[in-house]
């Protein structure tokens, strides 16, 4: 096996804490919009807000889909959806052990890159918000290069702006079927961010960033 050099990341619900994120930014559009004048109970919208944010479909959908459910007025629509674009960064929670992990792989010489399915401007503002963008040597979005994981060509056009290779290369995310699957489908060493250890398709399972520099090195064999 070539030495390790890249480890390639996703964000949501990998770095980004994206449940955590979703609370914090439904609690506060609850507040500014006076919500509580269709939906007494705030819990209701939350939880709502957050399941239909975790399914794959446009922002505009998800609000038209909120207004039908709670019964909204309609013209909220349009305002509610542009406090998303332009304000949702500023709730971005990370994970714990995020800035201490991505610190310890940049001083161990890693090059570092993040893919990720989702707009451009809305990914990159939540990397930014988390204060972790220069710990990145580069970041492709689905909405920038019109290729989603688990396409293989999402990953190969990471490895090119990194100058690396799959053999060289481990990818961190939370999901079997857009990270780990492709990934070692390319040659990548996987790790799957998760709760659940039973799974045997990643080569390490882990739930705590800070324990992301050791099982690197272990293996790589350091």
């Amino acid at each position: 096996m070539k030495k390790i050099d890249t480890v390639l990341f996703d964000l949501d619900q990998t770095l980004l804490d994206k449940d955590q994120s979703l609370t914090s930014f439904a609690n506060y559009q609850y507040e500014k919009f006076s919500l509580a004048r269709y939906i007494p109970d705030k819990k209701n919208f939350i939880e709502k807000f957050t399941e239909l944010n975790n399914i794959v479909m446009p922002k505009d959908e998800v609000y038209q889909k909120l207004v039908d459910i709670f019964n909204i007025e309609g013209s909220l629509c349009t305002g509610l959806l542009d406090d998303l674009n332009n304000n949702f960064h500023l709730n971005s929670v990370g994970f714990p052990g995020l800035h201490v992990m991505l610190e310890t792989l940049k001083k161990g010489g890693y090059k570092l890159g993040i893919v990720t399915n989702g707009r451009d401007f809305y990914q990159r503002n939540k990397i930014s918000a988390l204060g972790i963008s220069d710990y990145f040597n580069d970041v492709v979005t689905s909405g920038a290069v019109k290729i989603k994981k688990p396409d293989h060509a999402i990953f190969k056009i990471a490895l090119s702006n990194l100058r690396s290779s799959s053999e060289r290369c481990v990818f961190v995310g939370d999901s079997l079927k857009a990270d780990v699957i492709p990934a070692k489908e390319l040659g990548m060493l996987a790790i799957l961010k998760s709760k659940e250890y039973s799974f045997t398709q990643p080569d390490a399972v882990c739930d705590d960033l800070a324990d992301i520099p050791n099982i690197i090195n272990r293996l790589s064999g350091l």
